[in-house]
């Protein structure tokens, strides 16, 4: 499921100033897309391992996708729909704000 994303603008990161990385917000959206997408599956009871089976075809895009499953498969699933829906707006919120963040290289 999370390979149909495609990691659609995550190769689009570009080097702004020497060692330093910056993303811009369409990749950024999509990677919330992405992890909210994971979330939304963990908190509706689909299994880590389906998941896991999907693959972009990318190594780098597979291994973050992986990363992500299991940051997702972390958490607890949660009863009220009202709790599992702050739950994956939490978690891709999480996500996209990390990837906003300019990483020294």
């Amino acid at each position: 499921m999370w390979s149909a994303l495609c990691f659609a603008g995550v190769s689009q990161a570009q080097t702004q100033a020497p060692g330093e990385i910056h993303t811009n917000q369409m990749v950024c959206d999509v990677f919330r897309t992405l992890a909210g997408s994971i979330m939304q599956s963990r908190q509706n009871g689909e299994s880590k391992e389906s998941l896991l089976a999907g693959k972009s075809g990318n190594p780098d895009h597979d291994a973050l996708g992986e990363m992500l499953i299991n940051e997702a498969y972390n958490q607890p699933v949660l009863d009220s729909s009202e709790l599992k829906s702050k739950a994956i707006n939490t978690f891709a919120d999480k996500w996209r704000n990390t990837c906003n963040k300019p990483v020294s290289s």
